[in-house]
């Protein structure tokens, strides 16, 4: 029986290899531009902004325990990552398989039975999170220098085991791999025909008093540079079309300074270093008292430089690690952006939702109309969850906050300092939606009240049960929000809030809803009931739409008119 299932495997094997082979010759697809792939970590919360970028590769997942299939870290943050997708339908997202100390790779690979069902698992992966790929980050076949067990023939299996992910996942799917900076432990020529491209790991190359990812080589260099690295992989055989050179949003200390440290906290350990630049090596690094160097490290100015570095050279693209080392401005992703991609020209628009529960259609077809209008209209959009983000720093990038979908409470006070600081002194529009005039005592938060005077000076009473459509009279036909849009129109399924008082005194009122029109009838009403308005004595653009309720929304035409001029006329276009 063992016998039996012995040739079973390695008939399965072959056969994996024959069609594998005749896939591979066209598994080189031909990118439009050049690459970016931003690693993203399940520890993190950092919500990326995929603009920036062309791929996010998810760390980590793990060979699992019986060397046959696939762990990954923190299911949920995956799919959070997966639906960035919905904003930039051309980002792929990948989950890489791997890591420092993430072991069983060799135990895998060597059995011909498990590599197959591991393959497998991958392809079960890409389906089940709906993946555009997997990426390898196997540190390092041959060696243990990760903590991890390896075998003298790790190089050979690791070609069949990219053989055998490529069979699985089909040729439509992307194969990558995260390589030292020293091109070693791989066989390259024999992987070529499976995998679309390699990243080269060109960082964490040498500790402080010498710079772990120096450009070039200098006196303060280790014993290898990213020049040094993408060379060596051309002479194993990758072509430049295959190439993405890793840069570190990180740096690496020595003595009396942090061995590891994210970009966005340099300078924050102590006055007593000082920045310099190396002029051959091209990256800063700073000094303690005695001139000796004591943190190598990015920034914008040198990953201008390896980025132009990239273009020059012809290679595919560039990669780092890790998103959430970036500062709340996001100069690094920024100036990579710039570099490979060209510098963009949208503007940016922040978007608060919740997702999910009972608003949860409005939003999701909210976010893809979003998406849609963004490539019209020229301007980006950035999604989050939670207003914990928010800070002064964070609101200074957005020229516009709309409030999809998102409460007047649950907000840190730092963040609501933030808000009303953009919307008092105008530092960009903002348009918001039903759930932003919910306000009064919730889920044990406060009323907010500079928020309740934003709206009118009013407080939430109630609203329509079972929801009701209703027609909706415009009142004023001349402000820009209202241009193309007819005298009346039927808004569906709505909840109609009504409030303990009316906002007309406080605000300018654009459109009312005729509670006589509610299908069905209701008897809950407010008698004039204003739900399009704006306050003029706030100096951002302001409009609160009281509808948004339902996603048949975005099949009414009067709706995305006004949704579009409201955007087009608080970003004062």
């Amino acid at each position: 029986m063992k016998k039996l299932k012995l040739i079973l495997v390695t008939i399965l094997a072959v056969l994996a290899s024959n069609g594998s082979a005749k896939s591979g010759e066209n598994v080189a697809k031909p990118f439009d531009s050049k690459v970016i792939v931003a690693y993203v970590t399940s520890w993190s919360d950092v919500i990326p902004e995929p603009q920036y970028m062309t791929h996010i590769n998810y760390a980590f997942g793990h060979v699992n325990d019986t060397f046959n299939g696939v762990r990954i870290d923190n299911e949920e943050r995956l799919k959070q990552i997966v639906a960035l997708k919905k904003q930039k339908h051309e980002l792929k997202v990948l989950l890489s398989i791997g890591g420092w100390e993430s072991g069983r790779f060799s135990e895998m690979a060597a059995s011909d039975e498990n590599r197959l069902a591991f393959a497998k698992d991958c392809e079960r992966v890409v389906k089940e999170f709906g993946l555009d790929g997997i990426d390898i980050d196997w540190e390092y076949p041959t060696s243990s220098v990760a903590k991890i067990s390896s075998s003298p023939d790790d190089t050979k299996n690791f070609t069949l085991l990219m053989r055998d992910i490529r069979a699985a996942i089909g040729d439509k799917k992307e194969l990558t791999l995260a390589t030292a900076a020293s091109a070693q432990y791989i066989d390259f020529k024999a992987i070529l025909p499976y995998i679309d491209f390699v990243n080269i790991m060109a960082y964490d190359m040498a500790n402080a008093p010498k710079h772990h990812s120096a450009l070039y080589p200098s006196a303060n260099s280790g014993d290898i540079t990213s020049d040094q690295a993408v060379n060596a992989h051309l002479k194993a055989g990758v072509p430049p079309s295959k190439l993405v050179m890793g840069m570190p949003f990180y740096g690496r200390g020595g003595a009396n300074y942090p061995s590891f440290q994210d970009f966005n906290k340099v300078g924050n350990t102590s006055k007593d270093f000082t920045e310099k630049w190396d002029d051959v090596a091209q990256v800063p690094y700073l000094v303690n008292k005695n001139d000796t160097l004591v943190f190598g490290f990015e920034n914008p100015r040198s990953l201008a430089i390896k980025c132009q570095y990239i273009v020059n050279r012809d290679l595919l693209g560039g990669m780092y690690w890790d998103y959430s080392g970036d500062n709340e401005k996001g100069d690094l992703r920024r100036t990579v952006a710039e570099v490979l991609l060209g510098k963009p020209n949208k503007t940016k628009v922040l978007v608060l939702t919740e997702r999910g529960g009972q608003h949860g259609g409005f939003t999701d077809a909210g976010m893809k109309w979003l998406a849609d209008e963004g490539r019209n209209l020229n301007f980006s959009i950035t999604e989050i969850n939670n207003a914990t983000p928010i800070t002064e720093a964070y609101l200074s990038q957005f020229s516009l906050i709309i409030q999809l979908d998102f409460p007047p409470y649950t907000w840190p006070k730092e963040a609501e300092n933030a808000f009303i600081n953009y919307i008092e002194k105008g530092k960009g529009g903002w348009i918001g939606f039903h759930h932003a005039t919910l306000l009064g005592e919730f889920d044990g938060y406060q009323m907010w009240p500079w928020f309740s005077d934003f709206m009118g000076g009013i407080r939430f009473k109630g609203y329509i049960a079972p929801l009701a459509d209703g027609t909706v009279i415009i009142e004023n036909k001349k402000h820009p929000v209202m241009k193309g849009v007819p005298s009346s129109f039927v808004v569906p399924d709505d909840e109609w809030y009504t409030y303990d008082k009316n906002p007309r005194p406080n605000v300018q009122v654009l459109a009312r809803v005729d509670e006589s029109t509610y299908t069905p009838a209701s008897d809950i009403k407010m008698g004039d009931h204003p739900v399009v308005w704006v306050n003029k004595d706030k100096k951002a653009r302001n409009v609160y739409f009281q509808m948004g309720h339902s996603k048949r929304l975005y099949d009414t035409k009067e709706f995305t008119t006004m949704f579009r001029n409201a955007i087009n006329w608080t970003l004062d276009k």
